[in-house]
């Protein structure tokens, strides 16, 4: 963010790369926001794709209802013993491998945080049990993936419900044999020097977000120093990339939140007249929507880079 009274002295924006605290797992990927709306100093954005070791790159949240959480009850799991249409569903009974008792209490706990589409418990639950399910997931499972009905995992994933797609990350809603299709979310749970979770929500056809959507991340218990409490970008996804006029919204940690709308084509920034040239050379700023006092900063290199996409994948190899 650069505050226009302080054009002067604004300096580079920090951009924080993160890993997750499995062993098994790292992300790639970097945290969008920086200072958030401090008004000193240049936003940093999402840079580098997420997940490559690991089986994941993904965090999940809840997919997009009525009231924006996703499903009749913000969930997308079926009611017990049933399929999401209500029905019994016989034939595609589980035959995935079996569970302990402390693994089946860890995934009724978390099922019943993905039912209440709170994205901050789903996240809670995520970290506390992170042990039991990254054993779950890499070790009883072998990563493979198994789709979570409400009452037990399938080895067939087209229907509603929960996927866990690596030790700390799950995929919840409505599902194709190919991955998510139709309303779902990823919600990926991180834990730096603060919990926080990141998630992409809404429209996926075959395993992409393909139609409208939200993805962005939340610090919930406070951000560390230096960093935006909260990022959303929302708009149209085509095959995982943003495409047309989407809005950017950041959150600093003081509170104060700047909106943001823009052109993005293929994931790129698409520059018009309203991105003037800043103090420093080569760096373009944005106005905020609502807070003449900040604006998104980006330099000619960055508007080449496709920046706005989903980093919270279904297949790595995206």
């Amino acid at each position: 963010m650069i505050q226009k009274r302080q054009m002067i002295a604004a300096a580079a924006g920090v951009l924080l790369g993160y890993g997750i605290w499995a062993a098994a797992q790292n992300f790639g990927g970097t945290a969008d926001g920086g200072a958030g709306n401090t008004g000193y100093g240049r936003m940093a954005d999402a840079g580098g794709g997420a997940g490559a070791a690991g089986n994941t790159g993904a965090g999940a949240s809840g997919g997009l209802g009525a009231d924006g959480t996703g499903g009749a009850d913000g969930s997308g799991l079926a009611g017990a013993g049933q399929s999401a249409s209500g029905g019994m569903d016989s034939s595609s009974q589980s035959e995935a491998p079996e569970l302990n008792e402390q693994e089946r209490a860890a995934v009724q706990r978390l099922a019943a945080a993905v039912k209440s589409g709170n994205k901050e418990r789903i996240a809670s639950e995520l970290l506390a049990d992170g042990d039991t399910l990254s054993w779950l997931y890499y070790e009883t499972f072998g990563e493979e993936r198994y789709r979570y009905d409400g009452t037990e995992f399938r080895t067939d994933l087209a229907g509603e419900g929960m996927v866990l797609t690596g030790a700390a990350s799950v995929f919840y809603g409505s599902f194709g044999e190919n991955g998510p299709e139709g309303r779902c979310t990823a919600l990926q749970a991180v834990e730096l020097e603060k919990p926080r979770y990141d998630y992409s929500e809404g429209i996926w056809k075959d395993g992409r977000m393909d139609g409208a959507g939200v993805s962005g991340y939340r610090y919930y218990q406070g951000p560390p120093q230096g960093e935006a409490e909260e990022i959303r970008r929302e708009g149209r996804f085509v095959r995982g990339k943003m495409e047309g006029t989407i809005t950017y919204r950041n959150t600093g940690s003081d509170g104060v939140t700047a909106t943001y709308t823009m052109e993005v084509k293929e994931g790129v920034t698409q520059p018009d007249d309203r991105w003037i040239p800043g103090p420093e050379e080569g760096v373009y700023h944005l106005e905020a929507d609502d807070n003449p006092a900040y604006a998104y900063a980006l330099t000619e290199e960055e508007m080449k880079q496709p920046r706005w996409v989903n980093l919270l994948v279904w297949d790595v190899e995206e």
